[in-house]
């Protein structure tokens, strides 16, 4: 009988084998070699800059932020990263600038240096929407977008939009008068698609080859588009409600562009010091965002291997809350100076090797040899015994 089984789990094997089915027992070594079939470098970047001030440990909390404890266990946490910056928009400025000289943040000027949107497109030939800027709230936060270097500047500038945008201000009096369309059922998009391609397959003897007459490709933006009105994006009430529309416009355009580089800056953390019961319920729902951003990025065969997240907080807070309750600056120490960075994603060494000082200036050329594009007017350095060798 023994034997019987014996000569039946072979033949099995051998079917499986022709068929194109591995054996059970090439499953356990199927993680190595996936591993190794994983791309050397990225094609897409998330960079998350966590601007309010974040203590260092809070990123790596699985209680308080399970997803970006999970990202830091899976990927590389960088610690002992050296900040320095006065305020959010010196700190966001270096990071995407890789340069640290102090500006006078109360009149949110532009970069006087090129930034990593400006490098990307300037070094991949890209149009606008090849990169992305995101921000918590409009004005001037958008003038990080862009420098006014004058050999990058506007014209390299990436495309731009804020938390209340891209659709819902622009729809907000159409939304008043008609109302927001009802959830589309999930499962109708697929009978959708086979009846488009019946149509188009019908009509296409009469119809100039420029029309589009309903290839799938343009479902996926439909469907951002719907998600996008029913959203409600202008009717967040959370902890974090600016935040949280900076993360719903993110995913729209990650949705509809697949951008080369999306740059989403948030903010609502300074909320620490109102109250640390306060910075914790942001950085929670923060948490939430970064689980949805990875949840789109997985659910997209064009991005799910082969998009690395950066999170960056942009300034530490004190350790613990003062007698009001309050999560103050951190203190003006070596220490009180440190952030930290998270990545996760393909363009990681399997061995990294990182020593030497680190600061937040490193991150632009740091992505930059991830993208593949120089930054030549960074000071910064990147950090490449974390990153696979090019």
């Amino acid at each position: 009988m023994m034997r019987r089984t014996t000569l039946l789990h072979g033949l099995l094997a051998l079917l499986l084998l022709v068929a194109g089915v591995p054996p059970a027992s090439t499953h356990a070594r199927g993680g190595a070699k996936a591993r190794k079939s994983a791309p050397a470098f990225p094609s897409h970047v998330v960079l998350v800059i966590l601007g309010g001030g974040v203590r260092p440990a809070d990123m790596r909390d699985e209680e308080l932020m399970p997803t970006l404890a999970a990202m830091a266990e899976e990927g590389r946490y960088v610690t002992k990263v050296e900040s320095g910056a006065p305020d959010a928009y010196n700190a966001a400025t270096r990071i995407l600038t890789g340069r640290s000289e102090p500006i006078d943040a109360a009149a949110k000027p532009r970069p006087a240096w090129p930034t990593l949107p400006e490098y990307l497109r300037a070094g991949r030939d890209l149009p606008a929407t090849g990169a992305w800027f995101v921000s918590f709230e409009d004005g001037d936060r958008l003038h990080l977008a862009h420098s006014i270097h004058a050999q990058y500047g506007a014209v390299l500038g990436p495309s731009v939009t804020y938390g209340q945008g891209p659709f819902a201000q622009p729809l907000e009096s159409f939304l008043d008068v008609l109302g927001r369309p009802l959830p589309q059922d999930p499962g109708a998009w697929q009978k959708v698609r086979r009846l488009r391609l019946v149509s188009r397959d019908a009509v296409s003897i009469w119809l100039p080859k420029t029309i589009d007459a309903g290839l799938p490709r343009a479902e996926r933006v439909e469907r951002a588009l719907l998600k996008e009105l029913d959203r409600k994006a202008l009717l967040n009430r959370g902890p974090n409600p600016r935040d949280e529309q900076a993360i719903r416009a993110a995913l729209t355009v990650l949705a509809v562009h697949r951008p080369i580089l999306t740059v989403i800056l948030l903010g609502e953390a300074e909320q620490g010091q109102a109250s640390y019961a306060s910075y914790r319920k942001v950085l929670a729902a923060g948490d939430q965002g970064l689980r949805r951003l990875r949840a789109a990025v997985a659910a997209d065969p064009a991005m799910a291997t082969t998009t690395t997240f950066v999170v960056a907080a942009g300034r530490a807070r004190a350790a613990k809350p003062d007698a009001d309750g309050r999560l103050g600056e951190a203190p003006a120490t070596k220490k009180g100076r440190e952030v930290g960075v998270i990545l996760h994603g393909p363009g990681l060494a399997r061995r990294p090797k990182l020593k030497g000082p680190r600061s937040l200036a490193d991150l632009c050329p740091t992505i930059g040899h991830l993208l593949g594009v120089p930054t030549p007017h960074a000071q910064g350095q990147p950090w490449l015994g974390l990153l696979n060798p090019r």
